[in-house]
């Protein structure tokens, strides 16, 4: 009945809108299924539906996403042109190699590797 709900203190609960939800789907544009591989079974109308989407750069949209709070997501992460120079070279600074994948996803260090004497490792002064 658009009547407000209260919080134990009375306070208005934060809801959202249809403004905030189309500011919430921008957030998933660009998102592209992979092309139908020939080792399964045609199970949703012919579209890949076992491998991961790929994220195209050009369908994205580049705007701005409010939050529910009145800001924008993302707010209070400081933007690359305000942090040091330099920064990536930074004492203590650590670096992982992801592999030959131009695209990893969610590569772990092996544990046999970790103390292996063969593999040269180096720390940046």
């Amino acid at each position: 009945d658009g009547t407000e709900k209260l919080d134990e203190n009375g306070e208005p609960i934060l809801t959202y809108t249809n403004y905030e939800i189309m500011s919430f789907a921008r957030i998933f544009t660009g998102f592209v299924r992979q092309l139908p591989r020939g080792n399964s079974e045609e199970i949703w109308f012919g579209r890949n539906v076992l491998d991961f989407t790929t994220i195209e750069p050009t369908y994205r949209d580049r705007f701005p996403k409010h939050d529910l709070t009145g800001g924008y997501i993302g707010d209070g992460y400081p933007l690359c042109v305000d942090l040091p120079p330099k920064m990536f070279l930074r004492k203590g600074a650590k670096y992982k190699l992801l592999g030959d994948n131009p695209r990893p996803q969610a590569f772990e260090d092996r544990q046999d590797l970790l103390n292996d004497p063969s593999i040269k490792r180096f720390v940046l002064d």
